[in-house]
């Protein structure tokens, strides 16, 4: 199997693209564009559901305060599963027939969250639920494909807004629904719209070969072994990794912790007005395909550098202001706005390398980025139990000073 080791790319510079990717990337039109985006939102928003519920859930599995974020740790690490051992296939199956392996086994998983009667089987369920939950990331880089080298930052940044409002909308709704009829419909009708999504998927994705023809025939092992060579050899691939499994990890500290905040005695919120604080950055999220037309433009290394910074003033934001709404609303904002810009810099900076091993890249991002958030998980039920809402802002804080050394580093090298 030959793969390129090429081991550096300037951020701003363009990947030469095979010209019938290029006629491919004129196909695609903002239409159908949209209709990705808003199919990347619905299947996300599967792992994200919990969040609002975790105290109700807890209660009814009998499961102490300081372990709740082991639920979603688990569909966190399932999703980091998902992509290693199963995104790879993207770049030698069709994107069709691999998405229509996918979507009914995350649909049986979420079956198994509604119906769990024992908390083995609800752990279970959600570690399954993230394996096979991987639909919005194998979109991303068949859109990337199909999109002008000029474009490539713009066409990220509206999938990038499909995941991100899929994430924040699946509290709103989760909250909602949760509050009327109770957690486990959550999941009933997230596996029915799942169903829906399936059916979409069969009519917008053409059932087009993989892009790396010349490896037809690979065998599954090569495949897995080339994801440490591409990690060894492209430099520029560890540190967006690296990044955004700080960057995500942060941004996952706020919305689990959160939750535990404003159910607390200082706030006594329930889950559906728990949930509806995510339309809030939703709305944010909104702006993404701005943020990525300005990668394109200003060179995605400076505009990760800044968003790392935005975050890290955020979360200061919410440690001053943690008694009033509007200051931690503010916090919020520029919260999301600079997740959103540092995950579509490092993906401009991603989608710039290997196009022919693109789905390869993206698993390799994609299991960082999830490993840090499932790390995040695990240790924000720690931080909640030992500092309360300080102790959880310190810990999303953190996380973003790593990043920051992380890129200055390798930025200004």
């Amino acid at each position: 199997m030959r793969i390129s080791k090429k081991a550096s790319v300037d951020a701003q510079a363009s990947h030469t693209i095979d010209p019938s990717l290029t006629q491919s990337a004129v196909t695609l039109g903002d239409r159908a564009l949209a209709a990705l985006a808003v199919a990347s939102a619905v299947s996300v928003a599967n792992g994200y559901y919990i969040q609002p519920l975790l105290v109700d859930i807890g209660s009814a599995f009998s499961i102490p305060s300081h372990l709740l974020g082991f639920l979603p740790a688990l569909s966190q690490f399932g999703l980091a599963c998902g992509v290693v051992f199963l995104l790879p296939l993207g770049d030698v199956v069709s994107t069709r027939n691999l998405l229509m392996a996918i979507v009914p086994l995350q649909i049986a998983a979420l079956m198994m969250i509604c119906l769990s009667g024992q908390s083995g089987i609800l752990a279970a369920a959600c570690l399954l639920a993230g394996v096979f939950g991987i639909t919005p990331y194998v979109l991303a880089p068949y859109a990337s494909l199909h999109a002008p080298p000029g474009r490539i930052g713009q066409v990220t940044g509206v999938l990038t807004r499909g995941v991100i409002i899929g994430i924040l909308l699946a509290r709103a709704v989760a909250g909602v629904v949760g509050t009327h009829f109770g957690w486990r419909a959550v999941y009933g009708i997230a596996a029915a719209t799942m169903l829906g999504v399936l059916f979409a998927l069969r009519s917008l994705v053409r059932p087009a070969p993989p892009v790396a023809q010349a490896e037809k025939g690979v065998r599954y092992s090569d495949l897995l072994r080339s994801l440490v060579h591409l990690v060894r050899t492209i430099p520029a691939l560890r540190t967006a990794a690296l990044c955004q499994a700080f960057n995500f990890g942060s941004f996952n500290v706020f919305w689990l912790g959160s939750t535990l905040y404003l159910r607390s005695p200082q706030f006594g919120w329930t889950a559906e007005e728990v949930g509806l604080v995510a339309i809030v950055g939703a709305v944010a999220a909104s702006a993404a395909p701005l943020f990525g037309r300005v990668a394109d433009s200003k060179g995605p290394r400076a505009t990760r550098r800044a968003a790392l910074g935005c975050m890290s003033v955020a979360w200061l934001f919410l440690v001053v202001f943690r008694h009033y709404l509007a200051g931690m609303a503010v916090g919020l904002v520029l919260l999301d706005i600079g997740s959103t810009v540092c995950d579509i810099s490092n993906r401009t900076i991603l989608y710039s390398l290997e196009p022919e091993v693109r789905t390869r890249l993206n698993a390799i991002y994609m299991s960082a980025m999830f490993g840090g958030a499932a790390l995040m998980s695990v240790l924000v039920g720690i931080c909640w139990s030992a500092g309360g809402w300080i102790g959880i802002c310190m810990l999303g804080l953190t996380s973003l000073v790593c990043a920051l050394i992380l890129t200055r580093g390798v930025d200004d090298a």
